[in-house]
């Protein structure tokens, strides 16, 4: 049985729901017509346009490569860096005259976050915040966690007091391509025995898992914020198609600024 008893939804993000998030108290918050559902449906039918068929995500198509994507490529790792800037500002191209959606969240998480919000920075160079995922029918994304520190050497990234998944929807399938969230984590310890079984972090068998969470079917316009350590999946799309803008948001203590990356 599916449950929504761990989804907090909210008619504006605030600090508060920021906190419950991080802390578990919720697996997911969810905040309807974020972004107005009539700028979303034509803002999705530009960026179906802008896709780049020869970066993808493999089970998704994109813009730009996430970071996990690149960490072992030098050539991929340096499009990534170098499409961070362009990346903003095309969707802000795209967006006018209506505001950016992701310039939109990352002022919202400005103001309601204590400490502020900023990009992250990597080697003294911004990363992308933002990127485009278009899914088709027959896609799906396999129940995993992201989790920065486990695809990084990095130590800063160790001291991180938690990561959000952040996605903005622009359209939504017919049937199928829910998001689900498990109330369910896989610890680093754990992960450590099943790295090379499952590389990447990526891809937990579902007879591993508890019973879901939460069943979340999102609408355009929609942002739906996800604590990344819990184990997460978009149910198999049957029919129509799926445009999210997407990123991840890193909590390194409250007084201090959330830092915002794809």
């Amino acid at each position: 049985m599916l449950s929504n008893s761990k989804l907090i939804t909210v008619d504006s993000l605030t600090e508060q729901s920021l906190h419950d998030l991080f802390a578990l108290k919720c697996v997911a918050v969810r905040v309807p017509e974020f972004y107005d559902p009539t700028y979303s449906k034509a803002l999705a039918d530009l960026l179906y346009q802008e896709i780049d068929d020869s970066v993808s995500g493999g089970i998704y198509e994109s813009d730009i490569d996430s970071f996990w994507n690149v960490t072992a490529d030098p050539s991929r790792r340096e499009r990534y860096f170098g499409g961070a800037l362009p990346l903003q500002q095309r969707l802000r191209r795209l967006s006018a005259p209506h505001p950016s959606p992701i310039d939109l969240l990352r002022a919202t998480l400005d103001e309601r976050w204590p400490g502020g919000s900023t990009l992250m920075s990597m080697e003294g160079r911004k990363m992308p915040f933002g990127i485009t995922r278009a899914w088709r029918a027959g896609s799906e994304g396999l129940p995993h966690q992201d989790v920065l520190h486990r695809e990084s050497s990095d130590p800063e990234f160790k001291t991180m007091a938690g990561q959000l998944g952040v996605n903005i929807y622009f359209d939504t399938a017919d049937e199928g391509g829910e998001l689900e969230v498990w109330d369910h984590r896989v610890t680093d310890e754990q992960y450590a025995d099943i790295a090379e079984q499952y590389p990447g972090s990526y891809g937990y068998p579902r007879e591993t898992l508890p019973e879901s969470a939460v069943l979340i079917k999102p609408e355009p316009g929609d942002l739906v914020l996800v604590n990344t350590s819990c184990v997460h999946a978009i149910r198999k799309i049957t029919k129509g198609r799926r445009l999210t803008v997407s990123g991840f948001v890193g909590n390194f203590g409250t007084d201090r600024p959330l830092r915002c990356w794809s």
